[in-house]
């Protein structure tokens, strides 16, 4: 029988029924690379009118917003769609740990995805710099800041992605080329092919007795992801049209706000500084925690689920992060003392 090429396993004639049931996926892979489609597109539209250089990044951002038609909008797509691309990247992520769709023969589904999650991170953190405000100057700063920790490589590492010793124009240029060259490139390419593996593992998972029953992807399949595609992008849309992606005073590197934060989805990273040793915040923990994730696949599980045990481990990790980060966003205060938000 000959093998199944490329393209047959991305997109299958048929699939089982029982794959088509919203909730057993919630939609959340198909929002994720939707999600991501739609920052290719309004990263490429922003990157027309774009300069990569301080002060002439900023004065672009502010024409952007207020000369370019529509261009206020497709700002805010693109920055709020990126927030919310890490949420729901992590709502995937659990989800399919729940499910146990990354034992044999998913394993490179698994690490595939978590790539995919590092890679959304980093488009995050690099695209996070660009409009050269002083939001965005010190939360970078304060995050690379956080690499000098790191024992014998910290200070060179700090200093590679810098560009130097400090945020400087340096650092925008190295940003900007990884947001819009590198970074594009290896989503594009770990992203088709974590639905080729899926593919080939049999689809999305479902009970070897459910398998009986196929339907036709057209329309089957199409109609309801097509549905959703409409359902995330009005959202999206709609609260884009309503909040504006932030931009404070140009960045100014001789005037420290009053708090500085990290970006969120590393403000948990900040917070362990202020509880613990830098080694154990910024290596030991975070090492701990990617090592779990890796070692996952090979871990107990039983009737081909995790088992509770290392359930609580994985939920228990969640829970501390968002624990840390929802301390870090509404109860620190000027010079990160800890308040009350209401």
């Amino acid at each position: 029988m000959q093998k199944p090429n490329f393209f047959f396993h991305i997109r299958p004639r048929k699939v089982p029924a029982a794959a088509l049931r919203f909730t057993l996926t919630w939609g959340l892979g198909g929002a994720a690379a939707l999600m991501i489609f739609l920052q290719l597109l309004t990263g490429l539209l922003l990157n027309f009118a774009y300069e990569p250089m301080p002060v002439q990044s900023y004065l672009s951002v502010q024409h952007i917003q207020s000369e370019l038609f529509l261009g206020q909008l497709i700002r805010n797509m693109h920055h709020w769609t990126g927030h919310f691309l890490v949420v729901v990247v992590c709502l995937h992520l659990l989800r399919v740990f729940f499910s146990g769709a990354y034992f044999h023969p998913r394993r490179r589904s698994w690490y595939c995805g978590l790539i995919l999650l590092l890679l959304v991170l980093l488009a995050n953190f690099t695209g996070y710099l660009l409009p050269w405000d002083q939001l965005a100057f010190w939360a970078v700063t304060i995050a690379t800041s956080m690499l000098a920790y790191i024992p014998v490589v910290g200070e060179l590492l700090q200093r590679l992605i810098l560009g130097g010793s400090e945020v400087s124009g340096a650092t925008l240029q190295i940003f900007h080329s990884f947001h819009t060259t590198l970074l594009p490139f290896a989503f594009l390419f770990f992203m088709f092919y974590h639905f080729w593996r899926i593919r080939r593992a049999g689809g999305v998972k479902v009970g070897e007795t459910e398998k009986n029953y196929m339907l036709p992807v057209i329309p089957e399949l199409l109609v309801r992801e097509l549905a959703f595609a409409a359902v995330v992008i009005c959202f999206l849309l709609l609260f884009s049209m309503q909040f504006d992606a932030p931009l404070t005073a140009m960045a100014n590197p001789n005037l420290t706000p009053d708090t500085v934060k990290a970006p969120w989805y590393f403000l948990w990273l900040q917070e362990l500084l202020l509880h613990m040793q830098p080694v154990l915040a910024l290596c030991v923990l975070p090492l701990a925690f990617t090592a779990f994730l890796l070692l996952l696949p090979f871990l107990g599980h039983k009737n081909s689920k995790p088992t509770r045990s290392i359930q609580v481990v994985l939920v228990g990790f969640f829970l501390v992060i968002l624990a840390l980060i929802t301390t870090g966003i509404w109860f620190r205060g000027a010079g990160m003392k800890l308040l009350l938000p209401w």
